[in-house]
């Protein structure tokens, strides 16, 4: 019981494994899955994501709008926000969703474009 820890395989975590896993050699496979990270409680407590020990399912997306101010409204999401595996957003919100913690969600111009981080721009030819 003393090496008893949340995390572990054998016990309370959250370890996303990617629909490819199983059909990429491990050096793929550990760019696309992400965790695991300790998940505690059972299937009725508030913000777990399941009852097994790989909790593979509950909320992945949360999202609290603040109508009287939007630009205070937060967020969660996991594990990012690409799906592409080399781009630093792919699993950097896998941690803060884990501690069950929120990220801002702006709406005004100024706000967003204070935060932006990139801009992509779509022209149809």
């Amino acid at each position: 019981m003393d090496r008893w820890q949340y995390g572990q395989e054998a016990y309370k975590h959250a370890y996303i494994r990617h629909p490819l896993s199983g059909a990429v050699d491990d050096e793929m496979r550990q760019r696309l899955d992400v965790g695991p990270v300790p998940r505690g409680g059972y299937s009725y407590t508030v913000n777990n994501t399941g009852g097994g020990d790989n909790q593979t399912h509950g909320a992945s997306f949360r999202f609290i709008v603040n109508t009287g101010e939007w630009d205070a409204s937060v967020g969660s999401n996991t594990p990012g926000q690409s799906g592409d595996p080399d781009n630093r957003h792919y699993r950097d919100l896998f941690d803060l969703w884990a501690a069950d913690r929120y990220f801002p969600v702006f709406y005004t111009r100024a706000k967003i474009e204070a935060v932006a981080d990139e801009r992509v721009v779509l022209v149809q030819r």
